[in-house]
């Protein structure tokens, strides 16, 4: 007899991993199979490759497109490993009669925002290139690697939704910092009420670029955000400024930041994630010890991977047992 349900983890390395005892309860749901996918993989072939299988759990790779779901109608639920959703179609989802659910922003919360200012500090204080020398026994070189203080600077945060609101309190109740925020969105989706009860400096993008010392990338990757720090912005920017990026790569012209790092008007650039994932070894960021890059680990933590995990999980077990599904996105859209 043909199961009724099949489950395909797609793209995702931490799901289930460590935290096993979500395997085992989708298990009692249906079978279970994993899958990692090219991030370029077309919306045919992807549907194709997951054909029968009608959940899947998605991690932020590959595109879920209007031809993927125009390819594959039995696809009931999507759960996505993550809060973002732009790696998804969700009119195609929804016109499909797909249902699609995120994670609760408040999970992720703290984790990134912790991994950007982590991988902020580290190219700030030079950790990774003084290591390595001291490691070697350059001890006599430590002079090579001064760095700045953050306490009391001006820091700019570009995207203030949920992660960057979080580091705007960092940089004001944590480096009693002048805080500078912009975003591309017209009504930023921080916390209910925070800008009430933060009072931030809210200003163009070309002021905060201007005055920040540090910069942190929060935005949603969308038409407006996408390559927000390309080359002219980065002409705009204050000379010796450090960025952190912990949303997407592709919020960045990756070229355009390297010739800003060679020519020091940017002074250090820590990424969790570049436009092309997974990150190639011969990326040319690799090359300069001004850049870190880690490979989109910001939720790495033992809180938000069980907290992802278990939402994911209940979202299968919701669905299937006719329950309501928590932050369904597809729900608040209209049909064109």
């Amino acid at each position: 007899m043909t199961e009724k349900y099949r489950i395909a983890i797609v793209n995702s390395n931490s799901f289930g991993k460590v935290y096993t005892q979500h395997i085992e309860r989708l298990k009692k749901i249906g079978s279970i199979e994993r899958f990692m996918f090219d991030q370029q993989i077309s919306g045919k072939e992807l549907a194709e490759k997951l054909q029968g299988f009608n959940i899947i759990i998605a991690s932020v790779t590959p595109d879920f497109t209007k031809e993927f779901f125009d390819n594959k109608d039995e696809l009931l639920l999507l759960s996505r490993h993550g809060i973002g959703f732009n790696n998804v179609d969700l009119q195609a989802a929804k016109n499909h009669g797909t249902l699609v659910t995120l994670v609760p922003e408040d999970i992720e919360r703290d984790a990134v925002a912790e991994n950007a200012l982590a991988n902020l500090m580290s190219v700030v204080r030079r950790i990774i290139p003084s290591y390595a020398a001291n490691k070697a026994g350059n001890w006599e070189t430590r002079a090579d690697f001064q760095g700045t203080n953050l306490t009391g600077k001006t820091f700019g945060v570009i995207g203030c939704g949920n992660i960057g609101s979080r580091m705007a309190e960092i940089f004001n109740q944590g480096f009693h910092g002048r805080v500078l925020i912009t975003d591309p969105n017209p009504e930023p989706h921080a916390p209910k009420n925070w800008f009430r009860d933060n009072h931030p400096e809210r200003v163009g993008l070309e002021t905060l670029l201007e005055s920040s010392d540090f910069i942190t990338l929060n935005a949603s990757l969308n038409e407006t955000s996408r390559g927000i720090l390309g080359e002219q912005a980065l002409n705009r920017v204050k000379r010796g400024v450090y960025i952190t990026n912990a949303a997407r790569g592709a919020l960045i012209d990756e070229n355009a930041m390297l010739e800003a790092i060679e020519d020091r008007r940017v002074r250090g650039y820590a990424t969790d994630t570049t436009i092309e994932e997974p990150t190639s070894a011969n990326h040319p960021f690799f090359k300069n010890d001004r850049v870190i890059v880690t490979p989109h680990t910001s939720a790495y933590t033992d809180d938000c991977l069980f907290g992802m995990g278990e939402k994911c999980v209940s979202d299968v077990e919701n669905f299937v047992n006719h329950k309501p599904l928590v932050r369904e996105i597809t729900a608040a859209l209209a049909l064109a």
